[in-house]
């Protein structure tokens, strides 16, 4: 008696070829999605950039509550500007002279600064101090002393949200707003100082921004 058997039917057979063809298939359709994705968050962050600054809310509550905090911010900001100026930065008074400013940043901001100058001998070079996060300039009076006894002159320029500056306090909205402020800042400081070298000194974040 003569037994035949069937071959073993082939993968392929079974599936019609289906899964060679699937997997590249769903690879490409992963990776087009993949990469409308990527395009829709660009357009997207693109689109935010964009958008016009916040006003203040139409709804008579909210409006209400925008100008208290309002309010709230600018008398917080009166308040660290006064004890910016009564801080007390003397010690050799016969020696150097200190001044307190405000000047304007970038953003329209009123920015807090100082400068230390000896009272005598010419000026070797103007140092320009940049604080870090969560200082002020204050905390460098006894630093710019010693330069001035040096015969450097110094300036210090409060960040925008710090010491006597406008803005939340503590609150910055942006590095690239410091930056800004601290190029405005040195044009001003050569303009007024032709001639002297003008050299910046970052402390902590202050280095970041340098």
């Amino acid at each position: 008696m003569e037994i035949r058997t069937a071959a073993a039917p082939a993968m392929d057979d079974l599936t019609s070829g289906a899964s060679g063809r699937i997997i590249p298939l769903f690879h490409r359709a992963l990776l087009s999605l993949l990469r409308f994705f990527v395009v829709f968050q660009i357009v997207f962050l693109w689109i935010l950039r964009r958008r016009p600054a916040a006003s203040a809310p139409s709804s008579p509550r909210l409006k209400k509550g925008w100008k208290r905090m309002r309010g709230e911010e600018e008398e917080d900001v009166r308040r660290r500007r006064a004890l910016a100026e009564g801080l007390e930065l003397g010690g050799w008074d016969l020696f150097f002279r200190s001044e307190s400013f405000v000047f304007s940043g970038r953003r329209r901001s009123s920015l807090f600064c100082r400068s230390w100058f000896p009272v005598d001998g010419e000026i070797k070079g103007i140092l320009v101090i940049i604080h870090g996060l969560n200082e002020h300039s204050g905390r460098y009076a006894y630093f710019a002393k010693q330069l001035t006894s040096c015969n450097y002159g110094v300036y210090a320029m409060d960040w925008i949200g710090h010491g006597g500056s406008d803005g939340l306090h503590g609150y910055v909205p942006s590095l690239d707003c410091v930056v800004a402020d601290t190029g405005l800042f040195l044009e001003k400081i050569k303009s007024e100082n032709p001639g002297i070298p003008c050299f910046l000194f970052g402390h902590s974040t202050g280095g970041a921004v340098v």
